[in-house]
């Protein structure tokens, strides 16, 4: 009941507006439908299932327009409420039981001095409020154990280069955990997701399935 009060209050404070155009919707994160009938791209991304560790990727949108400036907007200028668009978008996959088969779900992770200075990392924002809704176990079992430069600022030559030895698995996957979600906000050519996955199958991993906000692959 307190928490009807609230979203009530929030709605009258704070009414709810698409994130794409700003135009009047019914809960906060909605994205209207002209918006969402032209940023929505749900799809399995081509070239994501390689021999080094990723079973396919899927992405809910195309990294452009309106979804790009959310994503921007969350993860460099601090506009958590962001997160509630995204809920919302992960809510409109068409094919839900192909995420929620998973037997955990594991975030591609920050750096620890690039994560203390931003506040948060934003796949925790994107996707960990989903995760709970559907209880699904949320597990940070990967660290990023040096920095890298942003994989989008680099020449293709260069980004496995400098993604290489970049990450770490402490935690050892057995028959509870073997099918894994792994997510991140945006997919580029895949270097971070392959190789992020490749260490999750050495640590026992059966299968391990991508998941992104957006991606500029086809």
């Amino acid at each position: 009941m307190l928490k009807r009060l609230g979203e009530l209050w929030k709605n009258i404070i704070y009414p709810p507006r698409c994130p794409g155009c700003g135009s009047s919707v019914a809960v906060h994160g909605e994205w209207c439908s002209p918006c969402a009938a032209k940023l929505f791209h749900f799809r399995m991304l081509n070239g994501s299932r390689k021999r080094l560790g990723l079973d396919g990727c899927y992405a809910l949108a195309d990294y452009d327009g309106a979804v790009r400036r959310a994503v921007s907007r969350l993860k460099y200028h601090g506009k958590l409420h962001y997160g509630d668009a995204f809920f919302y978008m992960l809510e409109c996959f068409p094919w839900p039981e192909r995420l929620t088969a998973c037997d955990v779900i594991v975030p591609v992770p920050l750096y620890p001095a690039k994560e203390k200075k931003r506040g948060f990392n934003q796949n925790d924002i994107i996707f960990k409020p989903w995760a709970e809704s559907h209880g699904l176990v949320w597990m940070p079992a990967l660290q990023r154990v040096r920095p890298t430069a942003s994989q989008w600022s680099l020449q293709k030559a260069e980004r496995q280069e400098n993604i290489k030895r970049a990450f770490a698995c402490q935690h050892s996957f057995g028959r509870m955990a073997e099918h894994i979600l792994l997510v991140d906000d945006i997919y580029t050519t895949g270097v971070t997701m392959q190789t992020c996955a490749a260490i999750l199958k050495r640590k026992g991993a059966q299968t391990v399935t991508g998941l992104v906000i957006a991606s500029s692959a086809p």
